[in-house]
């Protein structure tokens, strides 16, 4: 008897292990929907032994898909009718509720309304849900013998085989989805007029066709490890930031660089540029890189002569200013010297030739002075660094105004940080531009009526001490705003227009910044950042 239950036992195994082979093997390699539910249900009746199995796919409103039997035969169709109907058996709607395998011990009476009852007649059945990732697939039925359908083992094999079916059901579900987002993919990234290229292991496997086409010349200007169509001077930085990219060290590309053209000799190609953004994607489950890339060639030259455009405009304003300040005493001198050669010829007094000479002497170093500044800002000399506390030097400095800002009426508010450290400066120049600031504050309020106030306030942060002078004035007109720091640019009738261009050129000498606030909605406030710790070169 245990023999004889043993070689059941061994045979039972067999059958199992052969069926689950075989729906492993199927599912790894059936591309076909339909025909791996078919073939999964010929399986279960063949190699497994069960009386009949069947499949229902619904979607997500239960509505049916398609569905597959083995061992059922014609009666099926009215099964799946009922089922389009969704007119679930007792089985079914019972499986779709629940997670568990659903036993059945008596189909005929405990289904007395299914269609396949008499299939069914002194046999046991099993129902299952399809659910993978908490998604519902659909169910699986089995008729079997009754004693089956009471073996606890048995329902543990039938849930395996369910979560077998479902996860190739998914597997289908995911191939279909990233086809067709790689569909999209490939549309989109087919019709855009930019380089766009994927690389895996230093090999540009796609590359857009429409690219080749509108852009012929760029399609080879980035091609790893090598990189030999960037310029000499950027290949180093390209194949660094490249590296970069692969190991994780940053998150994407966003560089320009100059390239030779695809198909010209390196010696005879003008060498023009690039613009790429490249950061990593998942490629067909292997990681890649995806590249941006346009050609800014023309911009590149467009830029290029706005700037040029830009310093000749600065340079005709700068040669209009110092005509116009040399022109004056230029003009008095040669009046003087007429005057004189009329005093000479009348043999007159003297004291009007001193007092000529005199005024000729004034306009001849007023000349000089404009000459002086001019070449001060053009070529200044370098700042004699040394480390002392912005606080103190601005503290002394205000002093020496407070007196004049109180007969003008201004009210000074001086809010110095005790947390300022010393920094590498040159006092006496950071005291001439915060006096210049002031002074221009103060001249910029005259004509206000009530109030008028500077503050002046210093902090330290992120590394940087920030000093910021702030008036009560009229502000500086949105059209004057970009123009400020310019040479010889100014709104006052008096003025050279030089001096916030010293005050800008010997903070950008001392590795800071001085800028407009163009957020202040009344007056205008300035700002002056200095690095903390900005050892000068010996």
């Amino acid at each position: 008897m245990n023999k004889e239950y043993n070689l059941t036992r061994t045979r039972r195994l067999n059958l199992i292990l052969n069926a689950l082979r075989d729906i492993g093997r199927l599912i790894a390699t059936q591309n076909d929907k339909q025909a791996l539910i078919n073939g999964i249900c010929n399986i279960l009746v063949e190699k497994r032994g069960y009386y009949n199995a069947w499949i229902g796919l619904l979607d997500d409103r239960e509505s049916l898909i398609m569905t597959a039997q083995a061992g059922v035969g014609e009666k099926f169709a009215d099964m799946r009718r009922q089922i389009e109907k969704k007119q679930f058996t007792r089985c079914i709607r019972k499986t779709l509720a629940s997670a568990d395998v659903y036993a059945v011990l008596d189909p005929v009476v405990e289904c007395s309304d299914c269609i396949l009852a008499d299939y069914y007649y002194r046999r046991g059945a099993m129902a299952v849900r399809l659910t993978h990732d908490n998604k519902n697939y659909g169910f699986l039925v089995l008729s079997m013998s009754k004693e089956l359908s009471l073996d606890t083992t048995e329902k543990d094999i039938v849930k395996e085989i369910s979560d077998d079916v479902a996860f190739g059901l998914y597997r289908f579900d995911l191939e279909a989805s990233q086809k067709e987002s790689n569909k999209q993919f490939e549309t989109l990234i087919a019709n855009s007029l930019n380089c766009i290229s994927i690389i895996q292991d230093d090999t540009i496997v796609y590359q857009n066709p429409g690219l080749r086409k509108v852009h012929q010349l760029i399609t080879h200007a980035f091609v790893p490890p090598d990189f030999d169509a960037v310029f000499v001077d950027d290949q180093k930085r390209v194949i660094r930031e490249y590296k970069k990219l692969l190991k994780g060290e940053v998150l994407n590309i966003d560089t320009d660089f100059r390239y030779y053209p695809k198909g010209v000799d390196k010696e005879d190609a003008g060498i023009r540029w690039a613009k790429i953004s490249a950061r990593k994607i998942n490629y067909l489950g292997s990681e890649s890189v995806l590249t941006n890339m346009m050609d800014i060639s023309d911009s590149r030259e467009v830029e290029n002569f706005l700037r040029i455009q830009d310093k000749m405009t600065s340079l005709g304003r700068v040669t209009a200013g110092i005509a116009h300040e040399i022109r004056n005493p230029l003009s008095g001198i040669y009046v003087y010297l007429k005057a004189l050669k009329k005093i000479y010829k009348n043999m007159g007094d003297i004291e009007s030739v001193l007092s000529i000479i005199e005024k000729v002497e004034l306009a001849s170093n007023k000349i000089e002075s404009i000459i002086k500044r001019v070449m001060d800002f053009s070529k200044p000399g370098r700042p004699q660094f040394v480390r002392s506390n912005i606080n103190k030097n601005i503290d002394d400095i205000t002093k020496l105004t407070a007196v004049t800002l109180r007969k003008n009426n201004i009210r000074f508010i001086k809010q110095l940080s005790p947390d300022v450290p010393d920094c590498w400066n040159e006092p006496h120049l950071i005291e001439q531009v915060v006096l210049n600031l002031i002074t221009n504050a103060a001249e910029a309020m005259k004509e206000v009526k009530g109030e008028k106030c500077i503050e002046l306030k210093t902090v330290v942060s992120r590394g940087r001490i920030r000093i910021s002078i702030k008036d009560s004035g009229p502000g500086i007109p949105s059209t004057s705003q970009t123009k400020i720091f310019d040479p010889f640019f100014t709104t006052k009738t008096n003025s050279s227009g030089i001096g916030l261009s010293i005050c800008h050129r010997i903070i950008t000498d001392h590795g800071g910044s001085l800028k407009l606030n163009t957020s202040q909605p009344t007056g205008a406030e300035f700002i002056i950042e200095l690095p903390v710790d900005n050892q000068p070169e010996r």
